[in-house]
């Protein structure tokens, strides 16, 4: 049957449930009971008596809500002779919090405070350890099951994320991804930019590495429409939080208006060409989706610049474009 085909040759479900796990830090035993009232949450980073505290802490917490009055975090730490010292109160915001604390020549204990427990969060990576264990029953969603990302072109990328396409007219600005990721296939995962640039070429940026944690990658703007995409050597990289130019992905659509409750199509529902990401098309004969050509001159996107091409254009020369 064609439906189990497509999903053999994608080797993946789509799923209509959200991404995160939502937690509150009231919640969490991630976290302590704190020194007072003003302080009642603590997330101690590091003890001195770990010979490696003194080192730099960083904690990245990826919040989802905050209280209507909203809430603060400060850090507490020790000092070189063993006092404590407190930091001034920092107003935590809705999405990525990165909270760095630099490194010393001596041991001592790093602690976080938070001023509320009615702050929810749905990503928390100390030192670029996930250590958000109060939410392990989701430990994200990997990319090869997030309908944003497209299938690929080739093997060694197979996952695709567009940005933005030439025929968008604020396609010349600035792109951002902020993808925070909560675990990494054995060997690890890369993406890489990819862009045309003014004379309508693809740009292939260097491959990149992801870590445990945020990563954020930023696309300059320029002075022409352009399309921006971002690849994944691998769909089993797993992220609780993807924001695209500002926009949190959902990853809840599905190929069908009756889906079932993990996003499956009935086979006569179905259109294969669902599952084919922008420069791809699907192929009846191959039963999958193959990449169009991307050569300039390659009319009938054989992947060649021939006779044929010229026979193509010929045929239409003259012919008026209609809208």
């Amino acid at each position: 049957m064609r439906f189990f085909t497509v999903l053999a040759t994608f080797g993946f479900l789509f799923l209509s449930q959200g991404l995160d796990a939502q937690v509150f830090i009231s919640e969490c035993n991630v976290f302590e009971a704190g020194p007072n009232d003003t302080w009642p949450h603590v997330l101690v980073a590091v003890l001195s008596d770990d010979p490696n505290s003194g080192a730099a802490q960083v904690l990245e917490i990826n919040v989802s809500s905050l209280p209507e009055e909203g809430a603060n975090y400060r850090v507490a730490k020790t000092v070189a002779n063993g006092n404590w010292y407190f930091g001034n109160a920092v107003p935590l915001v809705e999405g990525l919090n990165t909270i760095s604390v630099t490194a010393t020549s001596f041991q001592r204990t790093v602690k976080f405070q938070f001023s509320s427990g009615a702050v929810e969060f749905n990503s928390l990576v100390l030192n670029g350890d996930d250590i958000n264990t109060c939410a392990a029953s989701d430990a994200g969603s990997p990319i090869a099951e997030c309908v944003d990302f497209e299938m690929g072109t080739n093997d060694a990328w197979p996952y695709v994320l567009t940005s933005v396409t030439s025929d968008n007219p604020s396609s010349n600005e600035s792109q951002s991804l902020a993808l925070v990721v909560s675990s990494l296939p054995e060997g690890g995962a890369d993406y890489r930019v990819v862009k045309t640039v003014a004379n309508g070429n693809w740009f292939f940026g260097n491959p990149v590495a992801l870590a445990i944690g945020s990563n954020e990658v930023f696309v300059s703007e320029v002075s022409f429409a352009r399309s921006v995409k971002f690849q994944f050597s691998s769909g089993e990289v797993a992220f609780t939080s993807a924001v695209l130019n500002g926009e949190e992905l959902a990853c809840g659509d599905t190929p069908c208006e009756d889906a079932d409750a993990n996003g499956v199509c009935d086979e006569d529902e179905l259109d294969p060409s669902f599952y084919c990401g922008t420069g791809t098309v699907w192929d009846e004969m191959e039963g999958k989706c193959v990449a169009l050509s991307q050569c300039t001159g390659d009319i009938d996107s054989n992947g060649l610049v021939n006779v044929s091409d010229l026979l193509v254009f010929l045929s239409v020369f003259g012919d008026e474009c209609q809208e």
